[in-house]
């Protein structure tokens, strides 16, 4: 009897104590922010769509479509920012006929090698620069 209440027991500790560890090795999810998405932009995006987002950046002019302009998506779709839209395409590439450019970067791939420990798919980096985004859109 007291066998299988030991056993019990160190079943029921080794649960808890396992349960603990897989929570521990998961990073707490955090709202996207504009602010990091700004930085990412600029340091990816900007040479095609411009420090303002605009479509002006040094290398628009090279570019047989130039790159959209990220300011007016909203009023392009009606008053909505198309944050899925944008998301999908910063993860997968364009696949859109919407977006122009058969130049636009797939940016998943690489962002998901930005930060493997805390950000191990890259989705929290697509956040940001979708809130950027969205926070530069004209009225």
């Amino acid at each position: 009897m007291k066998l299988i209440l030991f056993c019990t027991a160190l079943i029921t500790v080794s649960g808890v104590v396992l349960g603990q560890r897989k929570n521990e090795q998961k990073p707490a999810a955090r709202q996207p922010s504009a602010a990091s998405g700004k930085e990412i932009l600029l340091k990816y995006c900007a040479s095609c769509h411009g420090a303002d987002g605009k479509g002006n950046g040094p290398a628009a002019f090279a570019m047989k479509t130039p790159p959209a302009d990220l300011t007016t998506l909203s009023k392009r779709y009606d008053g909505k920012f198309p944050a899925g839209y944008v998301s999908a395409l910063l993860q997968f590439g364009r696949s859109f006929a919407a977006h122009g450019s058969e130049d636009m970067p797939v940016w998943g791939s690489r962002f998901k090698k930005l930060d493997p420990v805390h950000d191990p798919t890259g989705q929290q980096h697509v956040d940001d620069v979708v809130a950027y985004i969205q926070s530069l859109q004209t009225k």
